[in-house]
Order: structure tokens, then C-alpha cells, then sequence
């Protein structure tokens, strides 16, 4: 009877994998005791719920930590085909390349048990179990193999693995450790079990597959358990150290308002970034921060810094440009100390960055500025030196002739339009400053806009016809009415037609439309001339802004006038907008100033 129940059992086992495995033929002398170990072996392993491969290819992983090779060989053999994986008839068996990879795959050292960690740390939702050799896989290797080797100091990991892969999953992986525990202390209190004849002839077919698993003169299961006792003795200091590196990086948070960054040994990630709403906040660990915050034309230099840093465990600190929360480019001096383990290695980095966005500004503006005051001073002597040349030339004249002569009369005119200019010239200088010094008064009346427009068309009459250009002006039948100056609103619309006709070719279109939007008396002065590049559009109205591309269409100017038209305008309470679609394509000045209704 005892006899019957043994061939069943046996018969079943084999129904299972395949093959007899010699683990479920030993403790002959306990009846029954076996038959407990094989209803283990189904609830932890076989009926796991977990896929096939990857119990069987961690089962293989964790048997390196195993000094008697039984383990190793035999599921090598159930992985390669020799049975069946798992139990699974329906699991695809892997290649022998495919498990000399598995069986060499390098014990981590702490850095790279870190790492793992913080790649299971960093997933989102629980995921599925992964495919085999996936990076999902490797790092739960490393985490399982913590916690089948020294479960009770793997508190992190345990939380680690819970978060990636969910609570049930990790209760059904901890129950497979279990069983794989139980066989690998199983076999060590019967180290006589033998290899099964499928395992020698495999064995002998595939020499260097052997010897991973049973070379004895290297100790590879005594090397590979030091080893990662090692790592470890290393991630529990590298631990205690980034715990301390973390206690700093929440106390200068509250203490600073710089944002603060935590760098992992060799940069390769960044674990935290407090961007304090400048830069995008970091609370993962982030392999692709370079490309999100350094621009491409940075990265050369900033890398060399960092190199040299880490070569000299010294302070990283550098001013480089970054790129902000919103996409806009930005500057930034950022400075990194490393944080080093009781060892004298670099656990991390902690860093700091202030942000210089508003000082590199400044000093852009004012190498603007000075570029500007240069081109305008250059401009102003050759504006000094236009009028003055025929002054000259008709003083001379006059010395030669007399009053009552037709050349005497003529140079007289000349003389007097050339003065005109210098007068008006400095007129607008002496405009802007007083504008910039807040001297300048306006002498305020209800003003009719058809008017003050009749009169900027009259004051502009002379350039006008002078480039045959057709001024066409579209009044609305409603009188508009602003509280303003009328010289000065004149003065802002005559500029802007001077303009419109300085930059239009010869027999151009300048068109002016007057109109009413809500309580705002709307005024836009539009022509078909050159066109304002997109570039210049939104400095066109600087103190001595130049539009580069007008020096050849217009006789002079010293970019003083649109800046003019801005400044009176808002004077008045209004604003100005310009607008162009292009070289070539014409320009649109927008006047919108506060009308009053029941004038």
C-alpha cells in the first residue's frame, strides 16, 4: 500500500515538471514528510500565480546565493527545456545564451542596489510582473535578492517592491521566497542529493554554462553572497548618509528661498529639485533632467564642470542658463557640495541655484542701451552735419550777393529750411528729455480728434507730397472728443505720418481711419510701405531704436520719434500698438486714447 501511495506521488511530481527531480525522492526514511514539503511546493511555487518564466528565472537567480549547487542546476535545467518551467507546460523555455546571461548577470554593489531602489521608488502605479531581462526585471532582482538574503534589514525594500508592483503581488512574492528558502536550506541538510541524468548530460553538452554553476575553485556562491553582504554593510552607510543628505535638503528649504537640488554620485539622475515656481519641481528621480533644464548649447560645459567636480569630490559651481517653468530662457549661479559616506565615497549631491535671470537682463539692457546711445550719437552728428553743410555753403553764397538778387532769395529759403530742421531736431531732444525728467506739462482741453488729425496731416503735408504718396483719411460721422493737448496730440500723429511716409516707396497709400470702440476713440495710421520685421516689432518704440533693415528707405532719423508717440500717448492716458505682417507688407500704427461721450 505504502508502496502504491510513493509511485502516485512520483507520478504526480513528474505529471508536473516534466521529470522526477531527486529533491522530492529523498527523506524515504519520514513517510509522508515529503508529500508536506511537495503541497508546499505547489501553494508557494508551482500554483504561484506569478508567470512561469519569471519564478523560474528567479528562482535560478537567487540559487547563486545557494552553496550546494543542487538548486542552480536543476532549474537551470527546468528553464533551458530539460522539464518544465515552473511546472508550465504551455512556458517557452529560454535559450542556454540566454541563461549564461542570467547565471553571470554581476552581483550590484550599493550604488547599484540604490539605483534599483529608486527605479522601483520612482514608478507611478503598481505595475505587472515584467517580461524577462526587462529593466523592470533586473531591478526587482535586485531588490528580492536583498530581501531573501537579509529580510529583516530591508525596510526600504520592502516598501520599495510594495509600491511598484502592489500589495497582493508582493504578498505572492513573498510566499515564493519562502518556498525557495525552504528548498535551498532543504538541500544544504542533504548534501549528497544527487544531479539527475538530463542535468550531467547538460552539463557535459554546455562546458561553459557547467562551469558557472559549479565552479568550486572560484566559490562563485561564496564570492557572489560576500559581495553583496558587502553592498549591503555599503547601501545601509550610503542609507544612513542620504538619510542625513535629506534631513539637510527639508531644513534649507524652510531656511532659503534658492532652489535647492538633490544630485545622484555621478549625476546620472536628479532625485529632487525645489524650483521655487522658477524652474519645474523634481520629486522623482530623473535621468533625462539635463535636456528638461540645461539647454543644448550648455550642456558641453555644464557636463565638464561636473566632471572635474566628481574627479576632485570638490564643489561644483558654475553660472550657466537654464530653462524655466514657463519655457523661457533663463540664468541661474548654481553651486554643489558632495555628501560623502563614512568611506570618503560620494553619496550625493546637494546643491543650491539662484536665480540670475534678472541681473543677466540688466546688464543685457545696458549693453543695449550703450549699443543704442553709440548709434544714436553717430546718427545724431551725421543729422547735426546734414542741415549745418548748407548753411554753411549759403553763408558764403550771401557774402558774394547781393540783397535784392534772385540767388541771394533763393539761399535764403534753403537756409531757412535747413534751419527749420535743426530746430526741430532739437525740439525732440529736447522733448524726450523732458519727458524723462517729468517736466513736461500738458495743457489739457476737450480736443476734437477730426481736428487734431486735419492738423498732424497739414504738419506732415511737405514729406507727403514730396513722395507723391495719397494720404486718405476715414473720419467717423460721430466728432470724437478726448481730454488731451492738441499741439502735443498733433505732434504724435504727424509723427506717425512722417513715419508712414519716410518708409513707404514713392506713390504709396498712407491711410488713416478714426472710429469709436466703447469709451476708447480709436485712431490707426496704416501704409503699404516696407514693413516692420517681427524681430523689431516689439522694440520699435525704444529710445533710439533703429529698424536695421529701414537705414537704406529713409533720409536720417534718430529713432527718437515713435518713442515720442509713446510716451505723449500715455500721457494722455492711452496706449499704441504696431503691427506688421512683414517685409514688404506694409505697416499699422494703433492710437487708442480715452474719449469722452457727452462732449
Amino acid at each position: 500500500m505504502e508502496h502504491n501511495a510513493t509511485d502516485e506521488f512520483s507520478a504526480e511530481v513528474r505529471s508536473r515538471f516534466g521529470v522526477l527531480p531527486n529533491f522530492f525522492c529523498t527523506a524515504a526514511s519520514a513517510p509522508g514528510l515529503i508529500q508536506q514539503l511537495w503541497g508546499f511546493a505547489k501553494a508557494g511555487y508551482l500554483d504561484n500565480p506569478l508567470p512561469s518564466l519569471f519564478k523560474e528565472r528567479l528562482f535560478v537567480h537567487l540559487s547563486r546565493f545557494c552553496e550546494i549547487r543542487y538548486c542552480i542546476v536543476r532549474h537551470v535545467g527546468f528553464l533551458v527545456g530539460e522539464g518544465r518551467p515552473a511546472g508550465d507546460a504551455w512556458a517557452q523555455p529560454q535559450t542556454i545564451e540566454e541563461v549564461i546571461a542570467l547565471v553571470s548577470r554581476p552581483v550590484p554593489d550599493a550604488e547599484g542596489l540604490n539605483r534599483s531602489l529608486a527605479f522601483l521608488e520612482s514608478i507611478t502605479d503598481p505595475v505587472a510582473i515584467p517580461e524577462p531581462e526587462a529593466e523592470t526585471e533586473g531591478a526587482l532582482f535586485d531588490a528580492l535578492t536583498i530581501m531573501f538574503v537579509d529580510p529583516r534589514g530591508a525596510d526600504r525594500v520592502r516598501l520599495a517592491i510594495a509600491h511598484a508592483v502592489g500589495e497582493s503581488t508582493f504578498e505572492i512574492l513573498t510566499a515564493f521566497l519562502a518556498f525557495i528558502r525552504t528548498a535551498h536550506y532543504w538541500t544544504e541538510t542533504h548534501p549528497t542529493l544527487g544531479y539527475e541524468a538530463d542535468m550531467v548530460a547538460l552539463m557535459r553538452d554546455h562546458p561553459v554554462l557547467a562551469r558557472l554553476m559549479l565552479d568550486t575553485s572560484e566559490a562563485e556562491w561564496a564570492n557572489s553572497r560576500r559581495a553583496l553582504r558587502r553592498a549591503l554593510d555599503d547601501l545601509r552607510t550610503m542609507s544612513g548618509a542620504l538619510r542625513s543628505s535629506e534631513e539637510r535638503f527639508r531644513v534649507l528649504m524652510m531656511a532659503t528661498s534658492d532652489m535647492l537640488y538633490r544630485m545622484s554620485p555621478d549625476w546620472a539622475e536628479m532625485r529632487a529639485l525645489d524650483g521655487r515656481g522658477f524652474l519645474s519641481d523634481t520629486t522623482t528621480p530623473d535621468s533625462s533632467w539635463l535636456q528638461r533644464y540645461i539647454p543644448e548649447g550648455e550642456h558641453g560645459r555644464v557636463i565638464a564642470v561636473i566632471q572635474a567636480a566628481i574627479a576632485a569630490k570638490g564643489v561644483f559651481e558654475l553660472e550657466h542658463r537654464v530653462i524655466r517653468d514657463d519655457g523661457a530662457p533663463g540664468w541661474v549661479w548654481s553651486r554643489a557640495l558632495p555628501i560623502l559616506s563614512d568611506n570618503g565615497e560620494i553619496v550625493e549631491w546637494l546643491g543650491a541655484a539662484l536665480n540670475l535671470t534678472a541681473r543677466k537682463n540688466a546688464e543685457d539692457a545696458l549693453r543695449d542701451g550703450d549699443r543704442r546711445k553709440d548709434q544714436f550719437l553717430a546718427t545724431l552728428a551725421h543729422e547735426l552735419r546734414n542741415p549745418l553743410a548748407p548753411l554753411r555753403s549759403g553763408l558764403e553764397t550771401l557774402k558774394r550777393t547781393t540783397a535784392d538778387s534772385e540767388a541771394y532769395g533763393r539761399t535764403v529759403k534753403i537756409m531757412d529750411r535747413q534751419l527749420n530742421m535743426l530746430v526741430h531736431l532739437v525740439d525732440d531732444l529736447l522733448d524726450v528729455s523732458r519727458i524723462t525728467s517729468g517736466k513736461i506739462r500738458l495743457r489739457r482741453s476737450k480736443v476734437s480728434l477730426q481736428s487734431v488729425l486735419a492738423a498732424g496731416a497739414e504738419a506732415s503735408r511737405a514729406i507727403i507730397d514730396a513722395r507723391t504718396h495719397r494720404l486718405v483719411i476715414d473720419a467717423c460721422e460721430d466728432e470724437l472728443v478726448v481730454d488731451g493737448d492738441f499741439d502735443r496730440l498733433v505732434q504724435v500723429f504727424s509723427n506717425l505720418l512722417s513715419n508712414a511716409a519716410k518708409y513707404t516707396d514713392k506713390a504709396g497709400k498712407i491711410e488713416v481711419k478714426l472710429s469709436r470702440e466703447g469709451d476708447q476713440a480709436v485712431v490707426t495710421v496704416s501704409d503699404n510701405g516696407i514693413g516692420i520685421p517681427a524681430e523689431d516689432l516689439s522694440s520699435i518704440f525704444g529710445l533710439f531704436a533703429q529698424v536695421r533693415a529701414h537705414h537704406e528707405h529713409a533720409a536720417g532719423g534718430l529713432g527718437i520719434g515713435l518713442s515720442l508717440v509713446k510716451q505723449l500717448v500715455e500721457m494722455h492716458g492711452g496706449s499704441v500698438h504696431a503691427r506688421s505682417s512683414g517685409a514688404s507688407h506694409g505697416s499699422t500704427f494703433t492710437v487708442s486714447l480715452p474719449s469722452l461721450r457727452n462732449a
